[in-house]
């Protein structure tokens, strides 16, 4: 990866949160991750997502599809630095991937949270 980050290091965004935009094709998901591991035969990230969402019209509402994979080679990767300080947590890691128009944003555990309870359709177990 180009921004000198390692694999110890993306595997840190576990329990935080990915965003998934997509300005032409028109979607917008984000979900907790629950692993994320890198493939670096295929330069790949995959992640599963512990849940996931998707922003329709204007209401977060539950998706089913679990699994991302995001090609390495196709997207440039940049470390953005924390959210606003009222908001607070470690570094975003932002991908732009060129070729197929999304824009993924990986949220550390302890930054920019979604709130499950507002996505329609969700339930958690309970612990």
């Amino acid at each position: 990866m180009k921004i000198g980050i390692s694999i110890k290091d993306i595997e840190g965004y576990k329990g935080g949160q990915m965003e998934i935009q997509n300005q032409a094709e028109g979607y917008f998901y984000r979900g907790e991750v629950d692993t994320i591991t890198v493939d670096t035969e295929r330069h790949e990230i995959r992640v599963k997502f512990a849940w996931l969402a998707e922003l329709d019209e204007g209401k977060w509402v539950k998706d089913n599809n679990l699994d991302y994979t995001m090609s390495l080679v196709a997207c440039s990767a940049n470390n953005i630095g924390p959210s606003a300080p009222h908001i607070g947590g470690g570094d975003r890691l932002v991908f732009d991937c060129a070729s197929t128009g999304d824009f993924i944003t990986l949220f550390p555990p302890d930054g920019s949270k979604l709130d499950p309870a507002r996505v329609e359709g969700l339930q958690l177990a309970t612990a």
